[in-house]
């Protein structure tokens, strides 16, 4: 595992910024949040491995539980920081620990059926929009689909069967939004072929919605402007984020319903490669030679979801 070859400042690079050993306010919020998601996850758990796991689950629990009340008295048990990703690790790490690697994997593949249903009349209505107006529907699609995050105690319980996807879409925040600078990238976007990038990795985030609603409408239209598309997805089950066995899966699944996108793969415009990573934000210090290989000459990097909030990979 090495560094991301793409980033500015490699030897920088920290892929969280806040110590939650020294920030004692964050430090509890972050303890509570981990807390009561992870019985939530437990939750899945058993329904995913049914009967025969509930002496794991409970181990599972009880070790969990332990290590998060050492972690709030300061304990510096895990090393000399803590931060979210090392929560992150604690926590799939205890998962795998216990035979319990995967407790999203049922949810994942429900809601990656469901929004398959749903993709050729989302990819159409986008396809159909013109110039600024349509990337911004793509970008709005993308924002409205990461919605649906298990990682998110407050979005955990929606699917794309419970909520209208383009309902969601029409009701994203408007701009300007916290952090916008669409604007100046829609400089760039291109309104045909030829487009200026002729390689993008595109980093997938959760399953369902996400991938298949948000993030696959935009990298189908950059493909049809004729940028080549890595799709970098998770080695390990992580929540409910795609792994790269998964997002292979699905890319197939989806090119029988659409057969520009058929087309596409066909003439070698889609790659899948896996990230090397096993948890729900991107270390981009410890990724895998393989995507690397992939994105040696890639002049373009989206970061969709995982790792791009302000807690991690922000300043990267």
């Amino acid at each position: 595992m090495k560094r991301f070859c793409l980033l500015h400042a490699p030897e920088s690079y920290v892929p969280c910024s806040s110590d939650l050993l020294v920030d004692a306010e964050a430090r509890q919020y972050w303890l509570d949040h981990f807390a009561g998601h992870f019985h939530e996850t437990l939750k899945h758990a058993a329904v995913q491995y049914g009967r025969t796991a509930r002496k794991r689950i409970e181990t599972c629990r009880e070790a969990f539980d332990r290590q998060i009340t050492a972690l709030r008295n300061a304990s510096d048990a895990l090393g000399p920081q803590l931060d979210i990703l090392t929560l992150d690790r604690l926590r799939g790490g205890l998962l795998r620990q216990h035979d319990l690697k995967d407790p999203f994997a049922y949810i994942k593949a429900r809601e990656n059926a469901q929004a398959c249903s749903l993709f050729p009349a989302v990819a159409r209505a986008l396809h159909a929009r013109t110039g600024r107006d349509k990337w911004l529907g793509l970008i709005e699609s993308v924002f409205a689909g990461n919605i649906f995050d298990m990682g998110a105690s407050a979005t955990m319980h929606l699917t794309a069967e419970s909520t209208d996807f383009l309902d969601t879409v029409e009701k994203t925040k408007p701009r300007p939004w916290l952090v916008d600078d669409f604007d100046r990238l829609s400089e760039d976007l291109p309104d045909g072929p030829p487009s200026q990038w002729s390689k993008a990795v595109v980093f997938c985030d959760n399953a369902g919605s996400d991938f298949v609603l948000g993030l696959m409408p935009l990298v189908r239209a950059l493909a049809l402007c004729g940028t080549q598309i890595v799709l970098a997805a998770n080695e390990y089950p992580s929540l409910n984020d795609m792994t790269a066995a998964e997002t292979v899966v699905v890319l197939q699944q989806l090119a029988g319903l659409d057969e520009d996108l058929a087309a596409l793969i066909r003439a070698g415009m889609f790659e899948v490669v896996s990230t090397g990573n096993d948890a729900p934000l991107i270390d981009l210090s410890k990724v895998s030679e393989e995507l690397n290989e992939a994105a040696s000459d890639a002049d373009l990097v989206i970061l969709e979801g995982m790792g791009r909030g302000v807690e991690s990979n922000f300043q990267a």
